[in-house]
């Protein structure tokens, strides 16, 4: 019998991680929980925010927009969130350059898909932003 939970995170477009984790901390409505194995079934709202989960010694992190966590008696933790993204280290240069590749890609393409994906990464970059804001 496996000592783990089992994360599922799912978004609107797809599944994003399923695997066994040691541990999951996350922002609710409510504050900041971390679940672990055989902790009582909740459901919650969650709040834009940080998602944590550890595997052995590696820590991973994700950016998640809203959503909510279910945390059922089997030990199954679902995270469906609206968007979710994987946390990078971010600084004033690396947000200039991004937002000045997105204007000169928007400028070089009419591409319907281009445009698309040029949207995507400055969604991503706003929301991470937005997370690094919020934790000055």
């Amino acid at each position: 019998m496996s000592n783990k939970l089992r994360l599922t995170i799912v978004s609107q477009e797809e599944q994003l991680l399923d695997q066994e984790v040691d541990s999951v901390t996350l922002s609710t409505k409510d504050g900041i929980i971390t679940l672990l194995r055989d902790h009582q079934p909740l459901i919650s709202k969650l709040e834009f925010g940080e998602l944590d989960y550890q595997v052995g010694n590696q820590r991973h992190t994700m950016l998640l927009t809203q959503g909510f966590v279910n945390k059922k008696p089997d030990n199954q933790v679902l995270v469906v969130v609206d968007s979710a993204f994987s946390a990078r280290e971010l600084n004033n240069e690396k947000i200039k350059a991004a937002v000045a590749r997105a204007k000169e890609a928007y400028k070089m393409s009419a591409d319907k898909q281009d445009l698309l994906m040029i949207e995507a990464s400055l969604k991503q970059l706003f929301w991470e932003v937005q997370l690094a804001n919020k934790k000055k």
